[in-house]
């Protein structure tokens, strides 16, 4: 109740109406009825000196206030008379027009007053207005007073849950309005296409980042199921960054959640890359470290490329440069399909089982460092089934996996097929 209502100081007769313009009902005590009705015509006379009254009281009472930093005191004072002109005529109504609280609410959010503040004051105002009846009215409505008493605080708890309702949407919607806002401003920064009327600083300033420093942008996959832009694989990752006082903005591509950070020293990132991987939101990519803003799009596309050097269907967090053999296949695509086909094409033409068998061994072997002993420990057969395998590889390919020419084309030709099997031949998303 604590800020200027949107309703110009016009008060409501004393005929209070419903939401839907029917006149409230009233009980059928007659002799209650009859009470409201003389307190009603006892305290509103009154109002415009209970209002100077509760100004001073908030003002005294609720430290928000006493300054006069969000509101000013004739705000506040206009304020405290529309709220009690509306509580006072709608004593004993069973439906109450709360307008002038919800628009209290907004008004109060919008100017950033803490809602604590706001529902303290309305609180005051409550134990206030029960003051007022007591000394202006008591003798008035002496027998009806327990009914006076339960439309009085009845009156005050609905103010009090309307304002903070309202304070509570109207955040809820500066908060989507102000994350719109971000996600188009880190749009512009990520493209490199800044408007030509909005400089580079001006950017950072909406997006409360620094124009030096140490940043990093985040590439994280959305996969099939993934919840809706603000709920994504990363969902309020944003928070759980900032706990570790890490700053960042991220905004819902068509394929991934992008981020910038804006870390306090190098080593936060590999915080914030634990935490990221303590999600498990599938397959991420972090960019190397760069320090001005003007590099956030070369940033953006190493974090795609890393992204993309993950094998799909995995969950892995993989930094820029982590794996050139991967990062030179995502890197070129179209090329890398050319050494699929050149090379591993006897074998993918295989009948499904053996084309299967053969890349598993094929991926053990190289993991396990050539070492043909360990790939059949991991195959769970004998190690003359893994040389013999090998040998057959070499026989359709023309390449000895042995040999480091013919193994490096190999593999190669290996890592290709596992990440960029299904991606359309114009090459990877986004790159």
């Amino acid at each position: 109740m604590t800020v200027i209502s949107q309703n110009n100081g016009v008060r409501e007769d004393d005929g209070a109406r419903t939401d839907d313009g029917a006149c409230a009902r009233t009980d059928d005590g007659a002799g209650t009825d009859d009470g409201l009705r003389k307190l009603v015509d006892v305290l509103l006379p009154g109002i415009d000196r209970f209002a100077d009254l509760l100004t001073c009281r908030i003002t005294q009472e609720e430290d928000a206030y006493r300054d006069h930093g969000h509101v000013k005191h004739d705000q506040l004072r206009t304020s405290c008379a529309d709220n009690l002109h509306s509580m006072v005529t709608q004593l004993g109504r069973d439906a109450l027009d709360l307008r002038v609280p919800h628009d209290t609410g907004r008004f109060k959010a919008e100017h950033g007053v803490p809602l604590s503040a706001v529902t303290h004051a309305y609180r005051l105002a409550g134990r206030f207005l029960w003051e007022c009846v007591l000394s202006e009215a008591g003798d008035t409505v002496a027998r009806e007073m327990p009914y006076v008493a339960t439309a009085v605080w009845s009156v005050s708890d609905a103010f009090t849950d309307a304002v903070a309702t309202a304070y509570r949407e109207t955040m809820t919607e500066r908060a989507h309005h102000d994350r719109q806002v971000r996600s188009l401003l880190l749009a512009a920064l990520l493209d490199g296409r800044l408007d030509e009327s909005t400089h580079l600083w001006e950017c950072a300033d909406a997006l409360r980042l620094p124009q030096r420093g140490v940043f990093a942008v985040v590439s994280a996959e959305c996969g099939a199921g993934a919840r809706p832009a603000d709920e994504g694989s990363l969902y309020d990752v944003e928070g759980a960054l900032r706990v570790l006082g890490i700053w960042s903005v991220w905004r819902q591509e068509e394929d991934a959640q992008v981020g910038l950070l804006s870390l306090r020293s190098p080593r936060g990132l590999a915080q914030a890359m634990e935490l990221i991987r303590r999600r498990g939101a599938g397959r991420v990519g972090v960019s190397t470290l760069f320090h001005g803003l003007e590099q956030v799009p070369s940033a953006f596309r190493q974090a795609r490329l890393a992204c993309a050097c993950v094998e799909p269907g995995s969950s892995e967090v993989v930094s820029y440069g982590d794996s050139p053999v991967r990062l030179m296949v995502v890197s070129a695509p179209d090329s890398a399909r050319h050494a699929v086909r050149t090379v591993l094409s006897p074998v993918l033409e295989l009948p499904p089982h053996e084309r299967d068998v053969l890349l598993e061994t094929l991926s053990r072997w190289f993991a396990s460092g050539g070492s043909a002993t360990e790939t059949a420990a991991r195959m769970y057969c004998h190690r003359n089934t893994v040389t013999h395998r090998l040998r057959r590889v070499q026989e359709l390919t023309g390449r000895s996996p042995a040999d480091p020419v013919g193994a490096s084309e190999i593999h190669l030709a290996l890592e290709a097929h596992r990440l960029l099997t299904g991606l359309p031949s114009a090459g990877t998303p986004g790159l």
